[in-house]
């Protein structure tokens, strides 16, 4: 029989999520931002199960936590976090990875006395975990809950952002003429990047362009070939630490939609935003009706004539960019990651 956890005076959490290039850093850079405040701020001792990436691994190297690999790439999650549990002897799971997992694996471990928690989780898993946590996106309202015996927390100061961007005051702008930034993420499997050179290209308004591109950035070939051929000028930022600093300079972004749309948020940037999936555009429907941002949906369909031109009337519209700057930094001060972390061991205690 497995034995329960020992409750400690160090906590011993564990965090499942995955990132690389065709998934995207989202998930890993989030994770580690609560790991960061679970470590630092709540004195746990806290490690990743981590299948992939290489620059996943690295990441979280780097932050000065470990990972735990499966004993064979092809382990079930199932079997394989439920060793680590017992190897850990670990208190606290904490999920951010899609690969259907089924409920009554969750509810197993919750039965042996870990405490589960998922974050942003579209699967049926959510239902059988103690603790849910998800921005509020409308996707919340529809999902089905029955069974569901846990603790739903759904707002703005649920999401889970980097420490920088914490009670973050954007400096005051000293542009001479408006900012555009492009930001794809830290991989941008689906070369979004691209398709935005391509749109602001195209406008003849008079304003500066900053992309930003990522470490786990896929297309850096055919991104060196577009920018020889472009007409206006572009500052690429490459591996950007300073990320809050460097946003918040801008007057507006046409970004994919992720973890870098509440980023955008809580430093006051309205955003043009492009989806990667269906989720993901639903998602953005929350920020279309906040009023800090718009989706042009799916990038599939997205054309780069349809960015150039909602570009151009918020270039031409800056009383509209002002009170969405305004709106968004109402909604956020980019201290979910403190709430979710204080949450997790408020809970754990009771």
């Amino acid at each position: 029989m497995k034995t329960s956890p020992i409750h400690s005076t160090t906590p011993r959490v564990l965090i499942r999520c995955d990132g690389a290039p065709d998934l995207g850093l989202g998930h890993i850079v989030r994770c580690l931002a609560l790991a960061d405040e679970l470590r630092d701020g709540q004195n746990c001792d806290v490690k990743f199960l981590t299948r992939r990436g290489d620059v996943a691994f690295q990441l979280i190297e780097k932050a000065g936590h470990a990972a735990i690999r499966p004993a064979t790439p092809d382990e079930p999650d199932r079997a394989w976090i439920s060793r680590a549990l017992v190897e850990e002897r670990a208190e606290v799971l904490v999920m951010d990875f899609r690969d259907a997992l089924p409920p009554t694996a969750v509810m197993e471990w919750r039965q042996q006395g870990v405490l589960t928690v998922t974050i942003d989780d579209p699967e049926d898993k959510r239902v059988a975990c103690d603790l849910v946590f998800s921005p509020p996106v409308p996707q919340i309202k529809r999902q089905n809950w029955s069974g569901f015996t846990g603790e739903l927390l759904a707002g703005w100061e649920w999401v889970v952002l980097r420490r920088q961007f914490a009670n973050f005051s954007p400096p005051p702008k000293n542009n001479s003429r408006p900012v555009v930034l492009v930001t794809m993420g830290g991989s941008d499997p689906a070369g979004l990047t691209l398709k935005a050179v391509e749109a602001l290209d195209s406008l003849t308004e008079d304003f500066d362009t900053v992309l930003i591109v990522g470490g786990a950035f896929c297309h850096n070939e055919a991104l060196e070939k577009l920018l020889r051929g472009t007409k206006r000028k572009f500052e690429i930022r490459r591996n950007v630490a300073d990320m809050a600093g460097v946003m918040a300079q801008a007057d507006l972004a046409v970004a994919s939609f992720c973890v870098t749309g509440y980023e955008l948020a809580t430093v006051g940037v309205p955003g043009i935003y492009l989806c990667l999936s269906d989720d993901h555009a639903e998602a953005a429907g929350a920020f279309e009706q906040a009023g800090i941002g718009v989706s042009l949906g799916v990038h599939t369909g997205v054309t780069a004539a349809q960015i150039a031109g909602r570009t151009k009337e918020f270039l031409r519209d800056p009383a509209t960019r002002s009170a969405m700057s305004r709106k968004s930094r109402s909604l956020m001060n980019g201290g979910g990651a403190q709430n979710v972390a204080r949450k997790i061991l408020q809970t754990l205690k009771t």
